[in-house]
């Protein structure tokens, strides 16, 4: 038997260079992974900053304010020197400082850079251009550099800009352009103490990631400037629209008055008979005076509900009665229209404590709507009652409301979409005194309808002793005036 030769080369019976593999391979594994727990870290890092930046965007709509937090945050969180956002004024001319966050190290070699800072304006039409943030705004590109006086230029002096970089350890920065859907609305600026090449990738991902953050931050806050200033012109425009409103009505009133006087007078044969010609136009223009007269009561109510001055006169009166005086009232209308108008008369429902003109008004609105748009249809109204409440119904078979309207009739100016056919002459602001005049007294009011062209249901409700609230909102009303 020939016993195998051991020449070495079985690695099994070589520790040492066993040994060696091993090393350097569990080496290379030790990189791998701290290379890609770095990796991670950096990565939780980037995404715990990009959702506390999201939640100061969300709770903060100032764009100040909003800027001042998201700089803080980013200086913070990435350990750089100098944060700054700029913005493009609302003309397009200029870029201005809306948020600055230093370190600690800056802010005591440079005590009011601040202060300093916030009167800096660039002009984008410059020629030729002597400032990264401007040129990065007007090409839409990235962009870094170790010349600092690119920076600060002309916001300091070249002797400036070189006791920055000596006593705050400034060595580059980056200027990222903030835009969205293509228009550049600012620029975001990081100053660092070190090239920004020297940065390992992690952590400029990271930093890059953050800018379109940023940029829907800023345009969100400077969109709610827009709509705030908007917002307030539209009330200073609705402000003067009341009080012209309320100046023409009274100015009308009175003048209405007199010839709804004279012309009932007529009517009624006072100045002597008017003759068969006659009598139907003196009619004919009664009736529109009339409702000349309603609308311009519409108006002054209107008005004094926007003023706070729409008050309840509270008093015990007989619900079922106050339907029975309106049924009364507009018999006749819907008669002659070829509409048929039941009341159900409940003898048992119970006093309430109410404005009863007004709420008198309101069953009227109803009922008289309910007339005009259901053309020789039919129009019932009645009354319930609840332990503390009653609640008036007024149900017809008219035009209907179509699902996606009932929601807002009740809003001013806003009318159906099958009214204005039927009766084009109505304000669209009945139902909105409506609704008012109804929860003035602590109740509420509402609409149903299966559909257009299958009728509806108009209703409210109200509590039957006088609301505390609207009791108090009066006599403090009367109060004031009082003192007046």
């Amino acid at each position: 038997m020939v016993a195998e030769r051991d020449d070495g080369n079985d690695q099994s019976l070589n520790p040492e260079k066993d040994d060696s593999v091993s090393d350097g391979h569990l080496q290379k594994i030790n990189e791998e992974l701290y290379k890609r727990n770095f990796e991670l870290a950096v990565k939780n890092k980037t995404l715990g900053l990009l959702r506390t930046l999201y939640e100061i965007s969300t709770g903060t709509l100032e764009p100040e304010e909003l800027s001042r937090q998201l700089t803080h945050e980013i200086r913070d969180a990435l350990g750089l020197s100098v944060v700054s956002i700029f913005a493009v004024d609302i003309d397009g001319l200029y870029l201005y400082p809306i948020g600055l966050s230093v370190s600690n190290e800056i802010r005591e070699s440079f005590s009011k850079i601040e202060d300093d800072f916030s009167l800096l304006h660039l002009q984008l039409a410059e020629d030729p251009i002597t400032n990264l943030v401007v040129k990065v705004v007007r090409t839409g590109q990235a962009n870094r550099d170790t010349n600092l006086s690119d920076l600060f230029i002309p916001y300091l002096n070249q002797k400036e800009v070189d006791k920055v970089r000596k006593e705050a350890g400034l060595q580059s920065f980056v200027v990222f352009p903030l835009i969205i859907s293509g228009r550049p609305i600012g620029a975001l600026v990081l100053s660092l103490d070190k090239k920004y090449s020297d940065l390992n990738s992690f952590t400029r991902e990271s930093i890059e990631s953050l800018v379109n953050v940023v940029a829907v931050a800023v345009d969100r806050a400077f969109i709610y400037v827009k709509l705030k200033f908007a917002n307030s012109h539209l009330q200073e425009l609705d402000k003067a629209k009341s009080e012209f409103m309320s100046i023409a009505s009274h100015q009308l009133r009175t003048p209405l008055a007199g010839i709804m006087g004279y012309l009932s007078m007529i009517d009624a044969g006072d100045y002597g008979k008017t003759n068969p010609e006659q009598a139907p136009i003196i009619h004919d223009v009664l009736d529109a005076t009339q409702r000349l007269i309603r609308m311009v009561n519409v108006f002054l109510n209107v008005t004094r509900i926007e003023a706070g001055r729409f008050v309840m006169n509270f008093t015990k009166v007989s619900f079922n009665t106050m339907i029975e005086d309106v049924y009364k009232v507009l018999k006749p209308t819907a008669d002659k229209k070829g509409v048929k108008l039941t009341f159900k008369s409940i003898k048992t429902l119970p006093e309430v404590e109410v404005d009863a003109d007004k709420i008198k008004d309101v069953i009227l609105n109803f009922t008289d709507n309910a007339i005009k748009y259901s053309p020789e249809g039919k129009v019932e109204v009645w009354g319930e009652a609840t332990k503390k409440t009653v609640i008036f119904h007024c149900k017809d078979t008219g035009v209907g409301i179509a699902k996606t309207e009932v929601d807002n009739l009740f809003a001013k100016f806003v009318r159906g979409s099958g009214i204005a056919q039927v009766d084009p002459s109505g304000s669209g602001l009945g139902l909105f005194i409506a609704k008012k005049v109804t929860e003035g007294h602590g109740g509420r009011v509402w609409a149903e309808s299966p559909g257009e062209g299958k009728g509806s249901t108009f209703s409210f409700e109200i509590p039957i002793k006088a609301d505390p609230e609207a009791k108090k909102n009066t006599e403090e009303f009367i109060a004031r005036a009082t003192k007046k």
